[in-house]
């Protein structure tokens, strides 16, 4: 699949899924031994469960098969406990939550903060650590994922 038939049809599926209540989270297409695979994250405000994923693989599948896009495998499936924050609905939802921030090679300090979740904005997202808060500018974070107590 191209950049271009990414961008295309992500809104596509997106628009799709919140019609139906359904929080798209993160598509993915990818190889993984020797097979492509097709993967649809989603999530709601009372959770995913079977009925959902199969819900939304209903609704998902025939936009992509129409957009003539190879794969091996398609899967629906909740983002998980260590989920992935991407979207501004997200720090929001999640602020008060315990995440893993994964910081850019080019950050001068720690490659890896855990802490609360605070403050979140287009600039910079907040980070409570057990000593101190950190502000750390948007454009040096990687990935912030919620970080699971177990």
């Amino acid at each position: 699949m191209t950049k271009a038939a990414w961008r295309t049809i992500e809104p596509v599926i997106e628009e799709s899924l919140s019609r139906a209540g359904i929080d798209l989270v993160e598509l993915q297409y990818r190889k993984e031994n020797e097979e492509q695979f097709f993967r649809v994250f989603i999530d709601r405000e009372d959770g995913v469960d079977l009925e959902l994923c199969t819900r939304a693989s209903r609704l998902v599948k025939p936009l992509v098969d129409e957009e003539d896009l190879y794969y091996d495998h398609f899967e629906v499936s909740s983002p998980g406990i260590d989920r992935v924050l991407r979207k501004d609905r997200d720090f929001v939802r999640f602020a008060g939550e315990k995440v893993s921030v994964k910081m850019v090679k080019q950050y001068e300090g720690p490659d890896k903060i855990v802490g609360i979740l605070n403050e979140t904005t287009d600039q910079y997202i907040e980070v409570g650590t057990e000593a101190e808060i950190k502000t750390l500018p948007r454009e040096m974070v990687s990935v912030v994922r919620l970080h699971p107590d177990l």
